[in-house]
């Protein structure tokens, strides 16, 4: 309604209960001028008297009956949002939450992940995607509910908490002729490796410390994803440099031996990160609270800096810069 403030409407409505200007003023606790003067411009823009004198007060126009009629559908309408709350019920819904990790994710958490689902929300799904430079702005859309890896900090308006501690390990395959129970620095250039190039693992950690040390390897295979890995460490004499918690799971089905990196390597922090747009969302909500549980409860992160309440922070443009 142009040039009519919303609340002049609740004039309307005392008017009608009251049938008194004076009663009406002194329980919405204004003036009796302003409630002539409000009344005045509600009439000038209906076109119509809306209330006048009568014997037994101010009696309402029929343009005024049906206002009012309107207005306390409104009221009501209004009401029902306030007092509306959003819900999420694990149990029922049948949602479907969009995860942007990489395919570490695919091979180590996401099989315990989906176990904890079938038990706690037997119909809600998960769509698996791989992290992008897109992936900042689909978690601010929403396409993306979540994103769990090594993530630099998105920028203002973004959320990570902190999942646990990772360090980079050397393996080879059990029999490596040449690499018995230590890996030293001559053995890790002298060795043919297989690398792996995909964003949110700490790729970029190993190269740059690498590069520090003016270390130079000797790239026989280079692989788009981790997927391929175990394989090629079972059949082939090389040396692969990959996440410690990858290196355990690919233990489990190919006879590997691990070794630290025979160069100073910083752990970095693997974070699940969303938009706060998203932060009070009770079904977001929910899967974040699942998925720290999830990494809190495993061996490894268990023993790692005592992650078992990750902290959450909200991303600021300082810290971005700074990062």
């Amino acid at each position: 309604m142009k040039n009519i403030d919303l609340r002049v409407l609740a004039i309307v409505s005392e008017l009608n209960r009251t049938r008194s200007v004076s009663q009406a003023a002194e329980n919405l606790d204004l003036s009796q001028s302003t409630v002539s003067m409000s009344l005045a411009k509600l009439r000038r823009h209906f076109n119509d008297p809306l209330f006048v004198r009568t014997s037994s007060g101010m009696e309402p126009t029929p343009h005024a009956t049906a206002l009012i009629e309107l207005l306390q559908k409104a009221e009501g309408l209004l009401q029902t949002a306030l007092d509306h709350h959003v819900v999420f019920d694990p149990h029922t819904s049948d949602r479907c939450f969009n995860v942007y990790s990489n395919d570490i994710a695919q091979l180590t958490f996401m099989p315990s992940l989906m176990k904890k689902l079938g038990r706690l929300a037997p119909n809600v799904r998960l769509d698996l995607r791989q992290i992008s430079d897109a992936t900042p702005r689909q978690l601010e859309s929403g396409e993306a509910d979540l994103a769990v890896g090594f993530l630099l900090p998105m920028g203002a308006g973004y959320c990570q908490q902190r999942l646990f501690k990772e360090k980079l390990v050397c393996a080879v395959r059990a029999h490596h002729p040449r690499i018995g129970d230590s890996l030293s620095l001559q053995e890790f250039l002298n060795e043919t490796h297989v690398a792996v190039t995909t964003s949110g693992t700490g790729h970029a950690i190993l190269e740059k410390a690498l590069e520090a040390k003016r270390v130079h390897r000797k790239i026989g295979l280079a692989l788009p994803s981790f997927l391929g890995l175990a394989p090629v460490l079972s059949a082939l004499d090389y040396v692969a440099t990959l996440p410690e918690r990858l290196a355990l799971h690919i233990a489990q089905t190919v006879p590997i031996k691990m070794f630290p990196v025979p160069v100073h390597v910083p752990p970095y922090v693997i974070v699940q990160q969303w938009h706060e747009r998203y932060t009070h969302d009770p079904a977001s909500h929910w899967l974040r609270a699942l998925v720290a549980e999830l990494f809190a409860s495993s061996k490894t992160s268990s023993t790692m800096d005592g992650l078992q309440q990750p902290p959450i922070s909200r991303v600021s443009p300082t810290l971005y810069q700074r990062n």
